[in-house]
Order: C-alpha cells, then structure tokens, then sequence
C-alpha cells in the first residue's frame, strides 16, 4: 500500500508540473516583457536578454485520493475516479497532463497568430490517449505505466486555405513547450526531501 501511494504521489507530481508549465506559458508569453540580462557576452558590448523562468510547485495531500498543488497563487487539485475508492471531483493526473498538452498547443498557436498577424478567429484542440493503470496497481504487465501516445487534433476558425493550416499546425508543434517535452527525452531527478532539524 505504500509503494502504491509513493506512485501515485509520483504521477500526480509530474501532472502538476506539466500543467504549470502549459497554462503559465501563455502568461509569460503574452503579458511578461522580456528582460534583459545585464551580464554582457565576452565578445560584444550588446545586452543579452534571458527569456527562461524557473517553476517550482508544492504539491501536497489534503483527504482521501485528493491531491492539491500550489504554484505561485494559484491552487490546482487532482484527484481519482470513484472505483479507485476516491472521490471524483477534480481530474486525474493523466487527464490533467493531456488538459497540459492541449491547452500549451492551443495558447502557441494564438502567440504565433499574434506575432504574424494572422487571422484566426478561434483555435480549439481535442487530445485523446489510451493508458493501462496496471503497472500503478502493481499488477503484473509488460505495458508502460503512462500513455503509449497522445493524438492531439487542432480546429482552426480560419481563412486559411488547408495547406497553409497544416504548416502553421508544424510550427505550432516545434514551438510548443509541452510538445518538446513529451516528444524528446526530458531530465527527470526523483531524490528524498531533507527533514528540517529540530530546533531550527
């Protein structure tokens, strides 16, 4: 039952985490002008400008199978279907991670649209995919613990003839943060919290 509860704690985690980085992305893109980075380079007198930002989200159990997490000001919950003797009343954490995905995709396709002017009235995307909890129950199985693939399908409310959508929806999915990080091996470092000593 414990390792149970670590693995799930462990996917709820990343689904966090992927969602703060699909929602917090567009708000960084649209309202946060770049800053520039007084560090000079060696070989020019230019300024360069650093456009990264850290993440970091404090996720924690709050009653049954509910999971809540903090990032920033904003509180985010997760938790698990009812035949999993939780409660059912927010996502789960793959759910949420697919939720990540879509809205990231959707929210790159508005800034591309703003940097180039194009007129696109509205952009709305579907994201399907097929898990087996098996492996998280700890049952016996060769398949994988998270989704073997996700299919994500864009709606664009347009002018644009077909071909120029399906070009736009390519860079769309080069520039999409939550794409790179589904699409290409991402770092993953799981390590034990330290314990504050007593008296400090």
């Amino acid at each position: 039952m414990r390792n149970f509860t670590k693995r799930k704690t462990f996917h709820i985690s990343v689904a966090v985490l992927a969602i703060v980085a699909g929602t917090i992305f567009s708000k960084i893109a649209w309202n946060t002008p770049a800053q520039p980075n007084e560090n000079k380079t060696p070989s020019s007198d230019k300024q360069t400008t650093d456009t990264s930002y850290n993440v970091k989200v404090s996720v924690r159990e709050i009653k049954n199978r509910i999971v809540e997490g903090q990032v920033r000001q904003h509180t985010i919950r997760v938790d698990q279907p009812k035949a999993f003797g939780a409660d059912d009343t927010a996502p789960t954490p793959p759910e949420m991670l697919a939720f990540a995905l879509g809205s990231c995709v959707v929210s790159t396709g508005r800034l591309l649209a703003m940097q180039k002017q194009l007129s696109i009235r509205h952009i709305t995307a579907t994201v399907e995919g097929r898990l087996d909890f098996a492996k998280a129950l700890g049952l016996p199985t060769s398949k994988r613990a998270g989704y073997k693939g996700l299919t994500i399908r864009v709606h664009l409310d347009s002018d644009m003839s077909g071909k120029e959508k399906e070009a736009f929806i390519e860079e769309i999915q080069s520039k999409c943060p939550m794409c790179d990080n589904l699409e290409h091996p991402t770092g993953l470092k799981i390590e034990l919290a330290k314990m504050p000593k007593a008296g400090r």
